[in-house]
């Protein structure tokens, strides 16, 4: 029961009515709504600009002054107009980027509201801004000023090598002059051009507000801090409009290193709420919402994003400073709730803090689930927990206003937006948070509905807050995406395929290396980007080609590597295919064998979700499965489509999952869904310009392959699969069972020959695996006897012994009931047999054929071998992949190999693999059609964008002519007659001084209190 509990309503609800944003891969609030809903990582490798990891990284935790984390996300792009923001010279080039940042992005969040610097009111409307360490330009900057100590330092190593004196200060009179270079004087603009509360009152300052501005630090949960202080002011009467946000572009070695020697960065990936979970990686942004009184923007017209009903915030309290506690925390969900017009059971998900390690992510969610529990029980898998961080990093001060933004897009366009990252469930899913469940997939709801939400974000030291909001106006057609929010949802692949030409393998070598070198410094979020990219260098007149799969970057880099040395090594001769199969790495050389078989898959093939990226991506497979419904509820069967759109994360339990899979057991349902998954991968392998040449199938799958060679059309496929799937349940009087061998047919067969009663090869599946059909207690003897033989056994989930004369009464069913042709056509594809491997004639009855199918052994070991002989490359078309491992146990993989096109539902590395396969062997694919409806952005390579830059990797700015004539050569010592020369050089090169001069630097600066992993985990 929900507890009754008085709440403590605010004075007034907060509106918001304005937002912007900049995000890595986003500069707008759409791209950022269009990444968080394709689920595009942002994370890449640190660009030598911001921080060269070949002098900072270390894969050893404990090695000192470097981290073991190398990646980032990054801001790219971002320029600030200093004459049109009529801002001086010389205070754009002392003051901090993250000034100027912040106020583009307040400039726009008030544009957004349709305030701009003429009409916004100005009395009573105030800036409050989360933030911590202003940007990483101060403490750079911050380095010029201690040149008397580098000095020093310089002086006392130059006395301990016995430097002579007048080398010694000509030494420092150019090492001071390289130094200074890159950093701009020090003048009256600096010292509040790198402050963090001259940040908010510099939008003030803009816009000439008088109701005070002012930056609050509460570590990673600031940004949110501001929008509750936000909101306060404006529920008290203090404010009459607030700008609200936060900002974080601290990546530099102060915060890296720092986070790197508690353990709190993660050496690979962030997944967060992942059992896996290791840790995060940092990114930076920046947000801004522009917020009203509720009833202050109804009554000014404003457009309503949605509305803030409740905001929280709490401490620890007594116990470890840096430890995590899920009582703490739920204590600001509570307070936030007491605001609020509705209860916490409503809200439909969580934007959580999500930092992907450990002890954060389970405390975080045993805080939440706590919060839920105090107002009572609710069934399992109630509330939605998701991570802006999954995509973008933890952007510390600037987190919560991302999530915040996320959180409103998300219920303004009433969409329950999904996390990413996480495949593995955090185990307290099933213990101590079962009212949770991780968004994976994503939720489209009516327009019509009111989504809510609440968004957290916790600090380093212990301090929490929360914020609820729920649905505004109707969704505002601004953030509408400009693909299909449902297609985007599915528009995320784990991989993807690259693809290469040349008109020699010399060509192609220089093209991998050409690529090679850019990849390395791609982000995840490019890798799609990039694949689309190399599709349209192709040249198909260029007979050399080259195919590969990869999941990351530094994945497709090794493999890169690895093709190249195939290419030098070991190429193909004119004609042939090299196929590095565990390597998903494929070469060919002039290669025209591309004959395509498809194989269609028969029963126990049935998957939950099958086909569903299929179905939310593309407007015709949804309507081709609408049909099919509507043709089989017409024949009085039931329909399928609600078997192959679950969203399996929220299954209350392992039973409930299991109760979906049971659902699909049944052969008059299990059959039409295995036909239609076959049927819709078929027609999206026609658009992608695959045909096949020769089809079969197994069993069931024959119907299937029937159909692709226009024996009937799609209606009379399915209803005949379902009306065969019906006949199955026919029973004899003595129902039968069935068991999978791991022997060839000679061995089955003399196992039968030890068993009495009724008993028969059922399928003769590969040299390795039969099965056999007959009397149940006849087949559980069989058990023992192979068992005795040390022949691994497999009793199979059927109602009765399938191809065995134990279905006759089935046959008969299926003759009579069946709606077919009489006599089969001349096929337009070589058609075989799944019962003896043999061409499939014109002239055939179909009922009788299919009749007799039903009691017959399937003798898949000939069918293999005949269609082997038609075709280069065998397609398993549809789901499951138990087809391609017959195939491959009965064929040498080395002369044809069977790829199955999704052996999972929603694996896309089997698609990638099955049109590299294609790729290689000359084919031609509509790279249009594959891409469609996947939200792909224009490829720029990482050396054309414009990241950030610390001034401490700033290219020195010095004229070295001028400096060399400083240096006499009568100074030079006469054992180093090239010392001017060695001297220009080496700090042409600059080595590694100058960062050991910025790590003794940094040393001066206060130090962080001794923290261990476990207690840093929740809060950063």
């Amino acid at each position: 029961m929900i507890k009754n509990i008085e709440r403590q309503l605010p004075n007034h609800p907060i509106a918001v009515v304005g937002t912007d944003c900049y995000y890595p891969g986003a500069n707008t609030s759409k791209k950022l709504w269009e990444n968080i809903l394709s689920r595009r990582r942002q994370f890449r490798r640190f660009p030598d600009i911001r921080l060269p990891m070949s002098e900072y990284y270390d894969p050893d935790p404990k090695a000192p002054d470097k981290t073991y984390g190398s990646q980032a996300a990054f801001i790219d792009g971002f320029e600030f107009d200093w004459i049109k923001r009529r801002v001086p010279k010389k205070a754009y080039e002392t003051t901090d980027i993250v000034h100027w940042l912040s106020l583009e992005v307040a400039i726009k969040a008030l544009e957004n509201a349709n305030y701009n610097r003429h009409n916004v009111p100005t009395k009573r409307t105030g800036v409050i801004l989360g933030n911590t360490l202003t940007g990483e330009q101060v403490r750079a900057q911050s380095i010029r000023l201690r040149w008397p100590y580098v000095r020093k330092a310089l002086r006392a190593a130059a006395k301990t090598n016995n430097l002579a004196t007048s080398t010694t200060e000509e030494l420092i009179t150019t090492m001071e002059k390289y130094y200074k270079s890159v950093f701009a004087s020090i003048n009256e603009d600096t010292l509040a051009g790198n402050l963090s509360n001259t940040i908010a009152g510099r939008i003030c300052n803009f816009f000439d507000f008088d109701g005070g501005g002012y930056v609050v630090d509460g570590a990673c949960s600031s940004s949110l801090i501001a929008i509750n202080t936000a909101c306060t002011k404006l529920a008290n009467g203090d404010l009459d409009m607030a700008l609200a946000g936060g900002v974080d572009i601290s990546l530099d070695t102060f915060e890296l290193i720092g986070f790197a020697k508690v353990g709190a960065l993660s050496p690979s990936a962030m997944k967060v709420y992942d059992r896996r979970a290791n840790g995060f990686i940092p990114g930076e942004g920046c947000g801004f919402v522009t917020l009203k009184r509720l009833e202050d923007a109804r009554q000014a017209g404003d457009y309503v994003y949605g509305i803030i009903q409740g905001w929280g915030i709490s401490s620890d309290g007594k116990g470890g400073i840096t430890a995590p506690s899920s009582v703490g925390q739920s204590k600001a969900l509570g307070r936030a709730y007491e605001k609020a017009s509705y209860n916490i059971h409503q809200l439909d998900f969580v934007e959580g803090h999500g930092t992907g390690t450990p002890v954060g992510d389970r405390i975080e969610l045993e805080g939440i689930s706590r919060a839920i529990s105090i107002e009572g029980e609710v069934p399992p898998r109630s509330v939605g927990v998701t991570s802006f961080k999954s995509l973008v990093g933890h952007t510390k001060a600037a987190a919560g206003i991302g999530g915040f933004i996320k959180a409103l897009i998300a219920v303004n366009q009433r969409v329950i937006p999904p996390t990413a990252g996480c495949q593995e469930l955090n185990a307290v899913f099933e213990t101590t948070a079962k009212s949770l469940y991780p968004v994976l997939s994503g939720e489209i709801r009516p327009v019509t509905d009111v989504l809510r939400a609440g968004v957290s974000a916790m600090g380093f030291g212990g301090i929490n807050s929360h914020v609820t909001l729920e649905s505004g106006d109707p969704p505002a057609e601004n953030l509408h995406p400009s693909i299909d929010t449902r297609a985007l949802l599915v528009s995320h692949q784990e991989t993807e395929l690259f693809i290469f030409s040349g008109d020699s393998l010399e060509n192609l070598i220089d093209k991998i290396e050409h690529w090679q070198s850019i990849v390395v410094d791609i982000s995840l979020a490019e890798m799609a980007d990039l694949a689309v990219q190399l599709t349209s260098e192709i040249k198909f007149s260029e007979g050399i080609r080259a195919a590969v799969v990869a999941d990351t970057p530094q994945n497709l880099v090794d493999k890169l590597t690895k093709l190249q040395q195939i290419l030098q090594d070991t190429p193909p001769a004119g004609g042939e295919v090299f196929t590095a199969l565990n390597q998903d790495i494929w070469v060919s050389n002039n290669a025209t064998n591309c004959r395509v078989g498809f194989l269609f898959p028969g029963q126990g093939s049935q998957r939950l979700n099958a086909t569903r990226v299929l179905i939310e991506r593309y407007d015709w497979a949804r309507e081709f499965l609408q049909q099919a419904d509507h043709w089989l509820t017409e024949m009085g069967f039931s329909s399928i489509s609600n078997h192959l759109t679950h969203i399996l994360e929220k299954a209350e339990n392992p039973e409930q999952l299991n109760d979906w899979k049971q659902q699909m057991t049944s052969a008059e349902i299990a059959s039409p869904i295995i036909c239609f998954c076959s049927l819709l991968w078929q027609r999206y392998l026609d658009r992608l310009g695959i045909k096949p040449n020769v089809v079969a199938g197994h069993s069931l799958g024959e119907l299937t392959a029937f159909q692709s060679a226009s024996a009937f059309d799609d209606r009379t496929l399915l209803c005949l699969a379902a009306i065969r799937g019906k006949a199955m349940l026919s029973q004899d009087e003595t129902p039968g069972g069935m068991v999978s061998l791991a022997c060839d047919y000679h061995q089955a067969q003399e196992l039968l020959k030890k068993v009495p009663g009724y008993l028969v090869i059922a399928n003769i599946n590969s040299p390795e695996q039969t099965v056999v059909s007959g009397d149940l207690s006849s087949v559980q003897q069989v058990i023992v006897k192979a068992q005795q033989q040390n022949i691994q056994t497999r009793q199979l989930q059927v109602s009765n012994a399938f191809h065995s004369t134990k279905m006759s009464a089935a046959a008969t069913f299926l003759k009579e009931q069946a709606q077919l042709p009489e006599t089969l056509k001349t096929p337009s594809i070589p058609l075989f047999s799944s019962m003896d491997g043999q061409p499939i004639k014109a002239g055939i009855n179909l009922k009788e054929h299919f009749a007799k199918q039903v009691v017959s052994a399937v003798d898949f070991i000939s069918l293999v071998e005949s269609v082997s002989n038609e075709c280069d490359l065998l397609i398993e078309v549809g789901s499951g992949r138990v087809l391609s491992g017959l195939v491959n146990a009965t064929i040498d993989p080395k002369n044809l190999t069977c790829f199955p096109i999704e052996s999972q539902a929603g694996c896309d590395r089997d698609l990638n693999t099955v049109l590299a396969n294609f790729y290689v062997r000359s084919g031609s694919i509509n790279w249009d059609a594959l891409y469609e409806n996947r939200l792909i952005r224009p490829f720029v390579t990482p050396s054309d964008q414009n990241f950030i830059e610390n001034q401490c990797e700033k290219p020195f700015e010095v004229n070295k002519a001028e400096l060399v004539t400083r240096i006499s050569p009568k100074h030079a010592p006469e054992s180093e007659p090239d010392f001017v020369a060695a001297l220009t050089e080496y700090f042409d090169k600059r080595g590694t001084f100058l960062a050991d001069i910025i790590q003794v630097d940094l040393e001066t600066l206060p130090t962080l209190p001794s923290i261990s992993m476990s207690n840093l985990e929740s809060h950063e």
